[in-house]
């Protein structure tokens, strides 16, 4: 047999996040499509096997393994996607919605979530929570032939800024995970919404933080951050005959933390020296990240030659006066 030439490379392909309307449906081709900022991006392969092997016999003969000992275990398979992208004002809704279920430019995470809705996924019942992920030209076969994963449940959202990174561009990177085998093919998106990346204007830079930053009202010389919201999503049973589907998800809390780097001085040692918990506010005028009850960690120095800087490991939480107050709030329309 001849070998195949076929191969894929990064410069032929595109990431498309797509809204489904059925658990274990891929989007529609008329359905809400947006087109991620991607600069880098990962995935499991289209055909995960891991092994499962039985123990060995006692007594003489037992030392070896027969090949009806081993099994490819399919039941508990998880497929992963990670994406890192632009920090787009559209990206960063599409990822709130996928990951807390607000992304209307407001994107706050509240006490309360996840809601029932969210928390509570059904094979072949609606929810607009899990997303169909579509990677072109990313099949074995290579060009024209694309790989898309159905119903993925978005486990993290990280965003990182810094003026000596990325020309101070704000990235984002969110990692999926779905239990629905990848499918090889095309998927059309025409008569929906789809959003081209030449729609997506606004990219957040760090240069354009001009406003204070603030940590509990202590103004600080900011030379980076990053904000991390991960839960855990797990998955429910499985259909033999039909490729070992899953029968649905469910999911965790969220955790909440991040990291700030600043210029070492009395203002950040007044904003560390605050067991309560302070209000979180980084400002561009466009984009804004708040958060009303942030709790220090414990702090740190970096002894550099531009001078020393504080580093500050924080946890937001929200107002236990009410569980509808916000953990955190991303603002694309600040």
């Amino acid at each position: 047999m001849a070998k195949s030439a076929a191969f894929q490379a990064n410069v032929n392909s595109k990431c498309v996040i797509g809204t489904e309307v059925t658990v274990g449906t891929a989007t529609l081709a008329a359905g809400v499509t947006l087109e991620m900022p991607v600069t880098e991006f990962s995935f499991s392969e289209k055909d995960k096997h891991s092994l499962g092997i039985a123990p060995f016999r006692a007594g003489l003969g037992g030392g070896t393994q027969s090949d009806d000992m081993v099994k490819w275990q399919r039941h508990d398979r998880m497929y992963e996607v990670s994406i890192t992208f632009h920090a787009t004002a559209q990206a960063i809704n599409r990822v709130c919605l996928a990951l807390f279920g607000d992304g209307d430019g407001s994107n706050a995470l509240l006490g309360n979530m996840p809601s029932s809705v969210q928390s509570h996924i059904k094979y072949n019942v609606a929810n607009i929570t899990p997303v169909t992920l579509w990677f072109e030209n990313a099949a074995h076969t290579g060009l024209d032939a694309d790989m898309y994963f159905t119903s993925c449940m978005c486990t993290s959202f990280n965003l990182t800024g810094d003026v000596g990174a990325n020309g101070g561009v704000v990235m984002g990177t969110a990692t999926f995970v779905t239990g629905f085998e990848p499918t090889q093919g095309a998927l059309t998106f025409t008569g929906g919404t789809h959003t081209l990346l030449t729609a997506q204007t606004t990219m957040f830079n760090m240069h354009d933080m001009t406003t204070a930053q603030t940590l509990d009202g202590e103004d600080l010389v900011l030379y980076s951050f990053d904000l991390n919201i991960a839960r855990a999503v797990n998955r429910i049973g499985f259909d033999q005959g039909n490729a070992f589907r899953p029968l649905g998800y469910s999911v965790g809390g969220y955790e909440v933390t991040g990291t700030l780097t600043c210029k070492r001085d009395d203002e950040s040692s007044a904003a560390i020296d605050n067991p309560a918990g302070m209000v979180l506010d980084l400002d561009t005028g466009v984009f804004q990240i708040t958060a009303p009850k942030v709790f220090v960690d414990e702090t740190s120095i970096n002894f550099d030659d531009d001078g020393w800087k504080q580093v500050i490991p924080f946890r937001c939480t929200y107002d236990s006066a009410a569980t509808t107050n916000p953990v955190v709030t991303i603002n694309t329309a600040a």
